[in-house]
């Protein structure tokens, strides 16, 4: 799943847990979660039809979020960011 079809599918979704394929040790600590709602809400963006702001949140993905992307790797799956590595429960 590319980045923007991650965050895509995370405003779609319950806003609660980590976005699939992102660090979820960095995703908390860094709090991208409130970061990126104050963004969208500034940026006036409608959650329910964010097609049309696919620029802004592949630009902001791209920006913000790419340094958090797990590596895929077999058994586990590692954050370049902060080096912790998680089990791939798929």
């Amino acid at each position: 799943m590319t980045l923007i079809n991650t965050v895509k599918a995370f405003l779609a979704g319950n806003k609660n847990e980590t976005p699939e394929g992102l660090c979820p040790n960095c995703w908390g600590r860094q709090e991208y979660q409130g970061d990126f709602f104050d963004a969208v809400k500034r940026e006036g963006i409608d959650t329910q039809n964010i097609t049309e702001k696919r620029g802004w949140i592949q630009a902001y993905a791209d920006q913000h979020l790419s340094g958090i992307k797990l590596t895929q790797s077999k058994p586990h799956n590692t954050c370049a960011s902060c080096g912790l590595k998680y089990v791939d429960a798929k």
